[in-house]
């Protein structure tokens, strides 16, 4: 497991406290982690992560990702075609969306 750097690419607010947020990050290992702050990122609390996408690498080796958060670290796990974990991650990138305040 490894923490990886999320790069704020958009942030939208709504009137209230709701904002949507996607970050984008390069994938280092199997298991890696994200840590969002409130100067950095602008929330202080993820509501919800509302889509994951694999925006770069995809091949044998890196095909699909499965995301979850606890407090504001988001974890992004990464698996093979067959369901095993990621072995290569030469040029993975992925964009993760989450609602929070």
């Amino acid at each position: 497991m490894g923490a990886i750097t999320g790069t704020k690419a958009v942030l939208t607010e709504f009137s209230g406290e709701k904002k949507i947020l996607t970050v984008t990050a390069t994938v280092a290992s199997s298991s890696d982690t994200i840590t969002l702050t409130q100067a950095t990122h602008g929330i202080g609390t993820i509501d919800a992560v509302v889509g994951a996408v694999i925006t770069g690498g995809l091949d044998a080796a890196f095909t699909t990702i499965q995301v979850s958060y606890s407090g504001l670290v988001i974890t992004v796990d990464s698996f093979e075609q067959d369901g095993t974990a990621a072995t290569d991650f030469t040029g993975t990138t992925v964009a993760v969306t989450v609602v929070g305040h």
